[in-house]
Protein backbone atom coordinates (compact mmCIF):
# COMPACT_ATOMS: atom_id res chain seq x y z
CA UNK A 1 0.00 0.00 0.00
CA UNK A 2 2.91 2.36 0.76
CA UNK A 3 4.28 1.93 -2.71
CA UNK A 4 0.98 3.13 -4.13
CA UNK A 5 1.16 6.31 -2.07
CA UNK A 6 4.85 7.27 -2.28
CA UNK A 7 6.86 6.22 -5.25
CA UNK A 8 10.60 6.16 -4.70
CA UNK A 9 12.74 5.07 -7.66
CA UNK A 10 15.19 2.42 -6.49
CA UNK A 11 18.23 4.54 -7.32
CA UNK A 12 16.93 7.35 -5.10
CA UNK A 13 16.28 4.93 -2.29
CA UNK A 14 19.93 3.96 -2.36
CA UNK A 15 21.25 7.50 -2.73
CA UNK A 16 19.10 9.42 -0.23
CA UNK A 17 21.07 12.29 1.24
CA UNK A 18 23.76 12.43 -1.41
CA UNK A 19 21.71 13.66 -4.37
CA UNK A 20 22.73 17.24 -5.22
CA UNK A 21 19.92 19.74 -4.82
CA UNK A 22 21.81 22.11 -7.11
CA UNK A 23 21.61 19.49 -9.81
CA UNK A 24 17.89 18.99 -9.25
CA UNK A 25 17.20 22.73 -9.49
CA UNK A 26 19.12 23.09 -12.74
CA UNK A 27 17.72 20.17 -14.68
CA UNK A 28 14.54 20.48 -16.79
CA UNK A 29 11.54 19.39 -14.77
CA UNK A 30 9.16 16.95 -16.41
CA UNK A 31 6.08 18.45 -14.80
CA UNK A 32 7.10 21.94 -15.79
CA UNK A 33 7.77 20.76 -19.29
CA UNK A 34 4.29 19.36 -19.43
CA UNK A 35 2.45 22.30 -17.93
CA UNK A 36 4.81 24.91 -19.26
CA UNK A 37 4.42 27.58 -16.58
CA UNK A 38 4.02 28.76 -13.06
CA UNK A 39 5.06 26.64 -10.14
CA UNK A 40 8.84 26.95 -10.46
CA UNK A 41 8.49 30.72 -10.19
CA UNK A 42 7.13 30.50 -6.67
CA UNK A 43 9.37 30.20 -3.60
CA UNK A 44 9.55 26.93 -1.74
CA UNK A 45 7.59 26.41 1.46
CA UNK A 46 9.81 27.14 4.46
CA UNK A 47 9.63 26.42 8.15
CA UNK A 48 12.02 26.96 11.07
CA UNK A 49 11.93 24.86 14.23
CA UNK A 50 14.27 24.44 17.16
CA UNK A 51 15.37 21.44 19.13
CA UNK A 52 17.55 21.39 22.20
CA UNK A 53 20.79 21.44 20.21
CA UNK A 54 19.86 22.39 16.64
CA UNK A 55 18.01 24.87 14.49
CA UNK A 56 16.25 23.14 11.58
CA UNK A 57 15.32 25.20 8.55
CA UNK A 58 13.11 23.17 6.24
CA UNK A 59 12.37 23.99 2.61
CA UNK A 60 10.30 21.97 0.16
CA UNK A 61 8.93 22.59 -3.27
CA UNK A 62 5.15 22.70 -3.57
CA UNK A 63 4.43 19.01 -3.94
CA UNK A 64 2.34 17.73 -6.85
CA UNK A 65 1.24 14.17 -7.53
CA UNK A 66 3.63 12.30 -9.87
CA UNK A 67 6.11 15.18 -9.76
CA UNK A 68 9.44 14.62 -8.00
CA UNK A 69 9.65 16.78 -4.86
CA UNK A 70 12.89 17.83 -3.19
CA UNK A 71 12.97 18.37 0.58
CA UNK A 72 15.93 20.35 1.93
CA UNK A 73 16.68 20.38 5.66
CA UNK A 74 19.31 22.88 6.86
CA UNK A 75 20.74 21.92 10.26
CA UNK A 76 22.69 24.46 12.34
CA UNK A 77 24.35 23.89 15.72
CA UNK A 78 22.81 26.25 18.26
CA UNK A 79 26.01 26.29 20.33
CA UNK A 80 28.26 27.91 17.73
CA UNK A 81 26.16 28.64 14.63
CA UNK A 82 28.03 26.12 12.50
CA UNK A 83 26.47 23.74 9.96
CA UNK A 84 26.22 20.11 11.01
CA UNK A 85 29.15 18.54 9.22
CA UNK A 86 28.41 14.84 9.60
CA UNK A 87 26.11 12.31 11.18
CA UNK A 88 22.87 10.68 10.15
CA UNK A 89 19.33 12.01 10.10
CA UNK A 90 16.24 9.85 10.53
CA UNK A 91 12.95 11.02 9.11
CA UNK A 92 9.43 9.70 9.25
CA UNK A 93 6.54 10.43 6.84
CA UNK A 94 2.96 9.54 7.72
CA UNK A 95 -0.05 9.69 5.46
CA UNK A 96 -3.64 8.61 6.03
CA UNK A 97 -2.96 5.09 4.84
CA UNK A 98 0.75 4.45 5.26
CA UNK A 99 4.05 5.58 6.75
CA UNK A 100 7.66 5.75 5.69
CA UNK A 101 10.85 5.69 7.82
CA UNK A 102 14.28 6.32 6.34
CA UNK A 103 17.82 7.22 7.48
CA UNK A 104 20.10 9.62 5.60
CA UNK A 105 23.69 8.65 6.34
CA UNK A 106 25.24 12.11 6.04
CA UNK A 107 24.57 15.60 4.69
CA UNK A 108 24.78 16.21 0.95
CA UNK A 109 26.79 19.30 1.79
CA UNK A 110 27.77 20.70 5.22
CA UNK A 111 24.51 21.49 7.01
CA UNK A 112 22.12 20.35 4.20
CA UNK A 113 20.24 17.05 4.15
CA UNK A 114 18.33 16.28 0.93
CA UNK A 115 15.33 14.03 0.38
CA UNK A 116 13.71 13.40 -3.03
CA UNK A 117 10.31 11.74 -3.18
CA UNK A 118 7.52 11.25 -5.69
CA UNK A 119 3.97 11.10 -4.26
CA UNK A 120 1.28 9.14 -6.08
CA UNK A 121 -1.71 10.40 -4.11
CA UNK A 122 -2.67 13.88 -2.89
CA UNK A 123 -3.15 14.64 0.78
CA UNK A 124 -1.38 15.83 3.91
CA UNK A 125 1.69 13.96 5.09
CA UNK A 126 2.97 14.67 8.60
CA UNK A 127 6.65 14.22 9.13
CA UNK A 128 9.35 14.42 11.78
CA UNK A 129 13.12 14.18 12.00
CA UNK A 130 15.52 12.75 14.57
CA UNK A 131 19.05 14.16 14.87
CA UNK A 132 21.13 12.56 17.60
CA UNK A 133 18.64 12.48 20.49
CA UNK A 134 16.60 15.49 19.27
CA UNK A 135 13.15 14.56 17.93
CA UNK A 136 11.60 17.39 15.92
CA UNK A 137 8.06 17.61 14.57
CA UNK A 138 7.81 19.53 11.30
CA UNK A 139 4.85 21.03 9.48
CA UNK A 140 2.92 18.60 7.29
CA UNK A 141 3.73 18.31 3.60
CA UNK A 142 0.67 19.00 1.48
CA UNK A 143 0.63 17.11 -1.83
CA UNK A 144 -1.57 18.76 -4.48
CA UNK A 145 -3.53 16.88 -7.11
CA UNK A 146 -2.13 19.02 -9.93
CA UNK A 147 0.11 22.00 -10.56
CA UNK A 148 -2.86 24.37 -10.93
CA UNK A 149 -3.95 23.82 -7.32
CA UNK A 150 -0.31 24.06 -6.16
CA UNK A 151 0.03 27.47 -7.84
CA UNK A 152 -3.10 28.73 -6.06
CA UNK A 153 -1.67 27.51 -2.76
CA UNK A 154 1.61 29.30 -3.49
CA UNK A 155 -0.27 32.52 -4.31
CA UNK A 156 -2.16 32.36 -1.03
CA UNK A 157 1.05 31.76 0.92
CA UNK A 158 3.14 34.36 -0.89
CA UNK A 159 4.70 36.91 1.45
CA UNK A 160 5.84 40.45 0.87
CA UNK A 161 9.48 41.22 0.24
CA UNK A 162 9.79 43.08 3.57
CA UNK A 163 12.50 41.95 5.94
CA UNK A 164 16.13 40.99 5.55
CA UNK A 165 17.16 37.84 3.68
CA UNK A 166 20.38 36.09 4.62
CA UNK A 167 20.92 32.55 3.37
CA UNK A 168 22.26 29.77 5.53
CA UNK A 169 25.31 29.66 3.28
CA UNK A 170 25.94 33.27 4.35
CA UNK A 171 25.19 32.69 8.03
CA UNK A 172 27.38 29.65 8.53
CA UNK A 173 30.79 31.16 7.64
CA UNK A 174 30.32 33.98 10.19
CA UNK A 175 28.90 31.61 12.85
CA UNK A 176 25.69 33.59 13.31
CA UNK A 177 24.24 32.95 16.77
CA UNK A 178 20.62 33.29 17.84
CA UNK A 179 19.28 33.62 21.38
CA UNK A 180 15.77 33.72 22.76
CA UNK A 181 14.61 36.91 24.49
CA UNK A 182 14.33 35.93 28.16
CA UNK A 183 13.84 37.31 31.62
CA UNK A 184 17.22 37.31 33.34
CA UNK A 185 18.87 39.08 36.22
CA UNK A 186 20.36 42.48 35.29
CA UNK A 187 21.88 45.06 37.63
CA UNK A 188 22.70 48.56 36.50
CA UNK A 189 26.39 48.88 35.72
CA UNK A 190 28.69 51.76 34.90
CA UNK A 191 31.42 50.95 32.37
CA UNK A 192 34.79 52.47 33.17
CA UNK A 193 38.36 52.29 31.92
CA UNK A 194 40.79 50.25 34.03
CA UNK A 195 44.58 50.52 33.68
CA UNK A 196 46.94 48.01 35.23
CA UNK A 197 50.26 49.13 36.72
CA UNK A 198 52.97 47.66 38.90
CA UNK A 199 52.88 48.74 42.52
CA UNK A 200 55.47 51.43 43.14
CA UNK A 201 56.36 49.76 46.44
CA UNK A 202 57.06 46.55 44.50
CA UNK A 203 59.48 47.96 41.94
CA UNK A 204 63.04 49.25 42.25
CA UNK A 205 65.88 50.62 40.13
CA UNK A 206 69.60 49.97 40.57
CA UNK A 207 71.65 53.02 39.53
CA UNK A 208 75.36 53.35 38.93
CA UNK A 209 76.79 55.38 41.86
CA UNK A 210 79.86 56.44 39.85
CA UNK A 211 81.31 55.97 36.38
CA UNK A 212 82.94 52.62 35.86
CA UNK A 213 83.12 49.38 33.90
CA UNK A 214 80.26 46.93 34.44
CA UNK A 215 81.10 43.24 34.55
CA UNK A 216 79.10 40.12 35.27
CA UNK A 217 79.24 38.80 38.85
CA UNK A 218 80.66 35.56 37.42
CA UNK A 219 81.92 34.61 33.94
CA UNK A 220 78.98 33.80 31.62
CA UNK A 221 76.48 34.66 34.38
CA UNK A 222 75.16 38.04 33.23
CA UNK A 223 71.71 38.99 34.50
CA UNK A 224 69.28 39.12 31.54
CA UNK A 225 65.78 40.46 30.84
CA UNK A 226 62.99 38.39 32.32
CA UNK A 227 65.19 36.70 34.89
CA UNK A 228 63.76 36.16 38.38
CA UNK A 229 65.99 37.42 41.19
CA UNK A 230 65.72 37.49 44.96
CA UNK A 231 66.39 40.42 47.24
CA UNK A 232 70.14 40.53 48.00
CA UNK A 233 71.24 38.66 44.84
CA UNK A 234 74.45 39.96 43.26
CA UNK A 235 73.51 41.52 39.90
CA UNK A 236 76.87 42.81 38.66
CA UNK A 237 80.23 44.30 39.67
CA UNK A 238 81.23 47.88 38.90
CA UNK A 239 85.00 48.24 38.43
CA UNK A 240 86.10 51.79 39.32
CA UNK A 241 89.71 53.09 38.89
CA UNK A 242 90.32 55.70 41.62
CA UNK A 243 92.31 58.17 39.57
CA UNK A 244 91.98 61.93 39.02
CA UNK A 245 88.43 63.24 39.02
CA UNK A 246 87.10 59.81 39.80
CA UNK A 247 88.71 59.94 43.22
CA UNK A 248 86.82 63.11 44.18
CA UNK A 249 83.54 61.52 43.01
CA UNK A 250 84.41 58.42 44.98
CA UNK A 251 84.92 60.38 48.20
CA UNK A 252 81.58 62.11 47.72
CA UNK A 253 79.90 58.77 47.07
CA UNK A 254 81.59 57.30 50.17
CA UNK A 255 80.00 59.93 52.40
CA UNK A 256 76.66 59.23 50.79
CA UNK A 257 77.14 55.48 51.25
CA UNK A 258 77.79 55.93 54.97
CA UNK A 259 74.56 57.91 55.28
CA UNK A 260 72.63 55.30 53.28
CA UNK A 261 73.96 52.52 55.50
CA UNK A 262 72.69 54.31 58.60
CA UNK A 263 69.30 54.93 57.04
CA UNK A 264 69.02 51.30 55.86
CA UNK A 265 69.83 50.04 59.34
CA UNK A 266 67.09 52.21 60.84
CA UNK A 267 64.54 51.08 58.24
CA UNK A 268 65.45 47.44 58.86
CA UNK A 269 64.83 47.87 62.57
CA UNK A 270 61.46 49.49 61.86
CA UNK A 271 60.47 46.78 59.32
CA UNK A 272 61.46 44.04 61.74
CA UNK A 273 59.31 45.50 64.52
CA UNK A 274 56.37 45.94 62.14
CA UNK A 275 56.67 42.37 60.86
CA UNK A 276 56.68 40.97 64.41
CA UNK A 277 53.60 43.06 65.30
CA UNK A 278 51.64 41.90 62.21
CA UNK A 279 52.63 38.28 62.90
CA UNK A 280 51.21 38.58 66.40
CA UNK A 281 47.97 40.17 65.20
CA UNK A 282 47.62 37.60 62.39
CA UNK A 283 47.82 34.82 64.97
CA UNK A 284 44.89 36.50 66.74
CA UNK A 285 43.02 36.83 63.39
CA UNK A 286 43.27 40.63 63.65
CA UNK A 287 45.30 40.92 60.43
CA UNK A 288 44.67 39.37 57.01
CA UNK A 289 46.94 37.04 55.07
CA UNK A 290 47.53 39.88 52.59
CA UNK A 291 48.71 42.22 55.39
CA UNK A 292 51.02 39.53 56.73
CA UNK A 293 52.54 38.93 53.30
CA UNK A 294 52.96 42.68 52.77
CA UNK A 295 54.82 43.05 56.10
CA UNK A 296 57.01 40.06 55.29
CA UNK A 297 57.79 41.57 51.88
CA UNK A 298 58.78 44.91 53.44
CA UNK A 299 60.99 43.15 55.97
CA UNK A 300 62.79 41.07 53.31
CA UNK A 301 63.33 44.21 51.24
CA UNK A 302 64.78 46.04 54.26
CA UNK A 303 67.16 43.13 55.01
CA UNK A 304 68.47 43.21 51.43
CA UNK A 305 68.84 47.00 51.45
CA UNK A 306 70.74 46.90 54.77
CA UNK A 307 73.07 44.18 53.49
CA UNK A 308 73.82 46.08 50.31
CA UNK A 309 74.34 49.40 52.11
CA UNK A 310 76.75 47.92 54.66
CA UNK A 311 78.85 46.15 52.00
CA UNK A 312 79.04 49.21 49.78
CA UNK A 313 79.86 51.52 52.69
CA UNK A 314 82.70 49.23 53.80
CA UNK A 315 84.16 49.14 50.28
CA UNK A 316 84.13 52.93 50.08
CA UNK A 317 85.81 53.26 53.47
CA UNK A 318 88.62 50.86 52.56
CA UNK A 319 89.34 52.43 49.15
CA UNK A 320 92.82 53.80 48.54
CA UNK A 321 93.86 56.51 46.00
CA UNK A 322 95.40 55.04 42.86
CA UNK A 323 93.76 51.64 43.35
CA UNK A 324 91.00 50.00 41.36
CA UNK A 325 87.97 48.92 43.33
CA UNK A 326 85.09 46.59 42.47
CA UNK A 327 81.72 47.73 43.71
CA UNK A 328 79.01 45.03 44.04
CA UNK A 329 75.47 45.84 42.90
CA UNK A 330 72.72 43.94 44.71
CA UNK A 331 69.00 43.37 43.97
CA UNK A 332 67.06 45.54 46.44
CA UNK A 333 63.84 43.49 46.05
CA UNK A 334 62.69 40.14 44.72
CA UNK A 335 61.04 40.11 41.32
CA UNK A 336 61.53 39.99 37.57
CA UNK A 337 64.25 41.95 35.78
CA UNK A 338 62.49 44.26 33.29
CA UNK A 339 65.52 46.44 32.48
CA UNK A 340 69.00 44.92 32.18
CA UNK A 341 72.37 46.59 31.88
CA UNK A 342 74.44 46.77 28.75
CA UNK A 343 76.80 43.99 27.78
CA UNK A 344 79.48 42.96 30.25
CA UNK A 345 82.59 45.10 29.94
CA UNK A 346 80.74 48.28 28.92
CA UNK A 347 81.46 51.60 30.61
CA UNK A 348 78.50 53.20 32.37
CA UNK A 349 78.06 56.75 33.56
CA UNK A 350 77.21 58.16 36.95
CA UNK A 351 73.47 57.73 37.91
CA UNK A 352 72.74 55.55 34.88
CA UNK A 353 69.93 52.99 35.37
CA UNK A 354 71.54 49.56 35.23
CA UNK A 355 68.71 47.30 36.38
CA UNK A 356 65.00 47.64 37.05
CA UNK A 357 63.13 44.98 39.00
CA UNK A 358 59.39 44.52 39.34
CA UNK A 359 57.51 42.23 41.66
CA UNK A 360 54.16 41.63 39.98
CA UNK A 361 52.57 39.55 42.72
CA UNK A 362 50.61 42.69 43.58
CA UNK A 363 49.21 45.13 41.03
CA UNK A 364 47.57 48.53 41.03
CA UNK A 365 44.26 48.88 39.16
CA UNK A 366 43.31 52.46 38.31
CA UNK A 367 39.61 52.76 37.38
CA UNK A 368 38.53 56.09 35.85
CA UNK A 369 34.85 56.81 36.53
CA UNK A 370 33.13 59.39 34.29
CA UNK A 371 32.12 62.55 36.11
CA UNK A 372 28.44 62.11 35.15
CA UNK A 373 28.33 58.69 36.85
CA UNK A 374 29.90 59.72 40.15
CA UNK A 375 26.57 60.43 41.94
CA UNK A 376 25.64 56.75 41.54
CA UNK A 377 28.75 55.74 43.49
CA UNK A 378 27.26 57.30 46.59
CA UNK A 379 25.22 54.12 46.93
CA UNK A 380 26.93 50.81 47.68
CA UNK A 381 28.50 49.39 44.56
CA UNK A 382 30.47 46.40 43.40
CA UNK A 383 33.30 46.47 40.89
CA UNK A 384 34.87 43.81 38.70
CA UNK A 385 37.03 43.37 35.61
CA UNK A 386 35.77 40.82 33.06
CA UNK A 387 38.37 38.64 31.37
CA UNK A 388 38.57 39.76 27.71
CA UNK A 389 38.42 36.21 26.31
CA UNK A 390 36.33 34.10 28.69
CA UNK A 391 33.60 34.28 31.31
CA UNK A 392 35.87 34.73 34.35
CA UNK A 393 36.17 38.06 36.12
CA UNK A 394 38.14 39.70 38.93
CA UNK A 395 36.28 41.28 41.83
CA UNK A 396 37.65 44.63 43.01
CA UNK A 397 39.16 44.75 45.56
CA UNK A 398 38.25 41.14 46.30
CA UNK A 399 38.90 39.37 49.57
CA UNK A 400 42.70 39.88 49.44
CA UNK A 401 42.84 43.33 47.84
CA UNK A 402 42.22 46.83 49.11
CA UNK A 403 40.83 50.15 47.93
CA UNK A 404 43.57 52.78 48.14
CA UNK A 405 41.81 55.80 46.63
CA UNK A 406 38.04 56.37 46.43
CA UNK A 407 37.31 58.97 43.74
CA UNK A 408 38.32 61.89 45.92
CA UNK A 409 38.74 64.46 43.14
CA UNK A 410 37.79 65.00 39.50
CA UNK A 411 40.47 65.46 36.88
CA UNK A 412 39.54 68.65 34.96
CA UNK A 413 41.13 67.31 31.76
CA UNK A 414 39.46 63.87 31.62
CA UNK A 415 36.34 64.77 33.65
CA UNK A 416 36.74 61.58 35.59
CA UNK A 417 37.69 60.48 39.09
CA UNK A 418 40.03 57.66 40.06
CA UNK A 419 39.32 54.53 42.04
CA UNK A 420 42.69 52.97 42.88
CA UNK A 421 42.86 49.33 43.98
CA UNK A 422 45.72 47.09 44.98
CA UNK A 423 45.03 43.42 44.22
CA UNK A 424 46.91 40.12 44.03
CA UNK A 425 47.87 39.27 40.45
CA UNK A 426 45.51 36.53 39.22
CA UNK A 427 48.12 35.46 36.69
CA UNK A 428 46.79 36.88 33.43
CA UNK A 429 47.06 40.60 34.22
CA UNK A 430 50.09 42.52 32.98
CA UNK A 431 51.38 45.97 33.87
CA UNK A 432 50.38 48.40 31.12
CA UNK A 433 47.10 46.65 30.21
CA UNK A 434 43.99 48.75 29.51
CA UNK A 435 40.71 46.93 30.21
CA UNK A 436 37.05 47.67 30.88
CA UNK A 437 35.80 47.62 34.44
CA UNK A 438 32.15 47.33 35.47
CA UNK A 439 30.73 49.08 38.52
CA UNK A 440 27.42 47.53 39.64
CA UNK A 441 25.03 49.82 41.49
CA UNK A 442 21.75 48.77 43.07
CA UNK A 443 20.19 45.32 43.26
CA UNK A 444 19.80 42.95 40.34
CA UNK A 445 16.27 42.35 38.99
CA UNK A 446 14.75 39.79 36.62
CA UNK A 447 13.88 41.76 33.49
CA UNK A 448 13.40 41.09 29.78
CA UNK A 449 16.92 41.24 28.43
CA UNK A 450 19.29 40.28 25.63
CA UNK A 451 23.10 40.02 25.39
CA UNK A 452 24.88 43.32 24.78
CA UNK A 453 26.22 41.89 21.52
CA UNK A 454 22.64 41.86 20.16
CA UNK A 455 22.47 45.65 20.06
CA UNK A 456 23.72 47.66 17.08
CA UNK A 457 23.99 51.45 17.15
CA UNK A 458 22.42 52.94 14.04
CA UNK A 459 22.85 56.72 14.01
CA UNK A 460 22.06 56.94 17.72
CA UNK A 461 19.22 54.39 17.65
CA UNK A 462 19.54 51.02 19.36
CA UNK A 463 18.72 48.24 16.90
CA UNK A 464 18.17 44.51 17.33
CA UNK A 465 17.54 41.90 14.62
CA UNK A 466 14.80 39.34 15.19
CA UNK A 467 14.93 36.06 13.31
CA UNK A 468 11.54 35.57 11.67
CA UNK A 469 12.61 32.48 9.73
CA UNK A 470 15.69 30.41 9.11
CA UNK A 471 16.87 32.87 6.45
CA UNK A 472 14.87 36.00 7.25
CA UNK A 473 15.30 38.75 9.83
CA UNK A 474 13.45 41.84 10.96
CA UNK A 475 15.00 45.10 12.10
CA UNK A 476 13.65 46.41 15.43
CA UNK A 477 14.22 49.71 17.17
CA UNK A 478 14.51 48.98 20.89
CA UNK A 479 14.49 51.06 24.03
CA UNK A 480 17.05 49.95 26.58
CA UNK A 481 17.07 50.10 30.38
CA UNK A 482 19.54 48.86 32.94
CA UNK A 483 22.65 47.16 31.71
CA UNK A 484 25.51 45.12 33.09
CA UNK A 485 28.67 43.79 31.54
CA UNK A 486 26.90 41.02 29.64
CA UNK A 487 23.20 41.82 29.25
CA UNK A 488 20.93 44.81 28.78
CA UNK A 489 17.29 45.30 29.73
CA UNK A 490 14.88 45.80 26.82
CA UNK A 491 11.93 48.08 27.65
CA UNK A 492 10.24 48.14 24.24
CA UNK A 493 10.72 46.71 20.77
CA UNK A 494 10.98 43.00 21.57
CA UNK A 495 8.76 40.31 23.03
CA UNK A 496 9.61 37.39 25.28
CA UNK A 497 10.29 34.25 23.27
CA UNK A 498 11.42 36.05 20.12
CA UNK A 499 14.87 35.13 18.89
CA UNK A 500 17.47 37.80 18.26
CA UNK A 501 20.85 37.70 16.60
CA UNK A 502 23.68 37.86 19.16
CA UNK A 503 27.00 37.13 17.45
CA UNK A 504 26.86 38.51 13.91
CA UNK A 505 24.27 41.26 14.48
CA UNK A 506 26.45 43.87 12.78
CA UNK A 507 26.83 41.68 9.68
CA UNK A 508 23.03 41.42 9.45
CA UNK A 509 22.93 45.21 9.79
CA UNK A 510 25.31 45.59 6.83
CA UNK A 511 23.23 43.12 4.81
CA UNK A 512 20.13 45.21 5.52
CA UNK A 513 21.91 48.35 4.37
CA UNK A 514 22.97 46.72 1.10
CA UNK A 515 19.37 45.94 0.17
CA UNK A 516 20.49 42.99 -1.94
CA UNK A 517 18.43 39.80 -1.89
CA UNK A 518 20.77 36.82 -2.35
CA UNK A 519 19.90 33.86 -4.51
CA UNK A 520 19.96 30.27 -3.39
CA UNK A 521 22.91 28.29 -4.68
CA UNK A 522 21.55 24.90 -3.66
Amino acid sequence: MLERLIHRPIQLTLLLGVVSLFYSCQQPDSANATHGHGLADWPARAQTVYSEHYQLFFENEYAVVARETTLALHVSNLSDGSPRQSGSLEFSLKGSEASLNETIAHPARPGIYLIQLTFEKPGSYSWSAIIDSDNVELAPIVVHADEHSAIHAAEDAAESDSGITMLKEQQWPIRLLIEEVQRKSVAHQIPATARIAACKTHSAKVLSPVMGKLVAPQPDARIVLGQQVNAGDLLAMLQVPLLGDTLAAWKSAAAQATSEAARAAAELQQASASFERVQSLFAKQAKSQLQLEEAQYQYATAVAADQSARVISEIYIQAQPGSAMSLPLFAPISGQVITAATASGEWVSDAETLFEIQNLSQLHVSVRVPEADLPELSAPYRAHIPHPNNATRIALPGTDGKLLLAAQKVDPLTHSAELLYEIPNPGWLRAGMTLTAQLSTGEAHDVMSVPWSSIVDDSGMSIAFVQTGGETFERRVVQLGHRDGERVEVLTGLELGERVVTDGAYVVHLTALSGAIPEHSH
